[in-house]
């Protein structure tokens, strides 16, 4: 890239990673903290998103940076080690990904069959489905992430050996392309998208029914607001699966050519590039968060408002806090201040009335006839 040595293109690819991790870092752990703090926005719909910032959260303070470890260092020395630490972002991800299917899932029940919504899946029960499908995600995630670890389809057995000659902790030495492509591309990636394609468009053609339904309606207020929110929901739902399927898709395209195209090797200025645009994902997740869910917008102004509030009556208290010998230092200059003015000024009165005086002694003398 531009020129750029293999070692000063592994800088530039740690440089981005490890400002990645600060960014994913800070701005997922503030969304987690607003709905901590916040009681009235934990609906269902923001249950999944503190679930999926709570995964990038790990992406970027844990994931990342163990990466960017082993890139540095080529370390561990040892093949399992090497390998659960390179399985960590893919574990990750692929949770983030089942998030993302939950998601769409349970708005599809809630919208497109409102009948099984309020009685099978029932709304006093939809806190329960919301737990049901947030655990799942993490579960089979964790399942599908750490299959390699497992002698069940081989997928580190053949690796093993090349990684004891090389005695070299990298991604592509002990991460199965088999296991990148049929599992991790086709199974989580490929499949979930056409579901979630599926879903939306069925949400879709339902909103535009109930709009049709709500235009013969005069006195509808209710409704149509409920049809809007749907839609600004569906809407920033979208923009999460599509921002999801950019950052993600290149990397396994890549992946999948190289596997299956004996002639085809991407170079390593394609490969750092993809691997960190699939991390930038977990950036852009709580920016969409911030000015797209409900709720999350307001209380995010809310508290960077009551921060700057706090920090401005932190520097007031401690001004009084240091009020006492602040006060004494103020009044010891000004009253000396006060006392040089004084002194100067009472000179030079002294002066001008001793002048007057003279002056004045002076005229009286020349107005005085002489004797003689």
């Amino acid at each position: 890239m531009f020129g750029l040595t293999n070692e000063k293109l592994q800088l530039v690819y740690v440089a981005g990673e490890l400002t990645l991790s600060i960014f994913i870092s800070a701005s997922n752990l503030l969304v987690l903290w607003v709905f901590i703090r916040n009681k009235f926005i934990r609906t269902a719909t923001n249950t999944y998103i503190f679930s999926l910032a709570l995964t990038d959260f790990l992406a970027g303070a844990i994931g990342i940076p163990f990466t960017v470890y082993t890139v540095i260092t080529k370390m561990p020395n040892s093949f399992i080690p090497c390998l659960s630490v390179h399985l960590i972002l893919c574990t990750l991800c692929t949770i983030s990904t089942f998030h993302l299917l939950a998601m769409a899932i349970d708005k599809y029940i809630t919208i497109c069959s409102p009948l099984n919504a309020y009685t099978r899946f029932g709304k006093a029960s939809r806190k329960l489905r919301t737990v049901i499908m947030i655990t799942s995600a993490w579960l089979f995630g964790l399942l599908i992430g750490i299959l390699p670890l497992f002698e069940v389809f081989g997928f580190s057995a053949h690796l093993k050996y090349e990684f004891n000659k090389r005695n070299e902790c990298s991604f592509l030495y002990v991460v199965d392309e088999r296991y990148l492509v049929y599992v991790i591309f086709f199974t989580t990636i490929i499949i979930p998208t056409f579901i979630i394609s599926y879903c939306y468009a069925a949400i879709y053609s339902r909103i535009r029914f109930d709009e049709a339904q709500v235009s013969c309606l005069l006195r509808a207020s209710d409704r149509q607001k409920r049809i809007r929110n749907r839609k600004k929901i569906i809407r920033t739902l979208l923009i999460l699966v599509a921002t999801y399927a950019i950052c993600w898709y290149p990397l396994y395209i890549i992946n999948t050519a190289d596997h299956f195209l004996t002639f085809y090797q991407p170079s390593l200025t394609a490969t750092y590039f993809t691997v960190w645009l699939s991390h930038v994902c977990c950036a852009i997740n709580p920016l969409i968060y911030a000015y797209g869910m409900p709720g999350f917008k307001i209380c995010l102004r809310s508290f960077i408002r009551s921060a700057s509030q706090r920090r401005r009556t932190g520097l007031n208290t401690s001004f009084f806090q240091n009020d006492g010998q602040f006060s004494k230092v103020a009044f010891d200059v000004l009253a000396n201040r006060s006392e040089s003015l004084n002194l100067r000024k009472s000179s030079t009165i002294l002066n001008n009335i001793n002048n007057v005086r003279k002056y004045s002694v002076q005229d009286h003398t020349d107005l005085v006839p002489h004797r003689r």
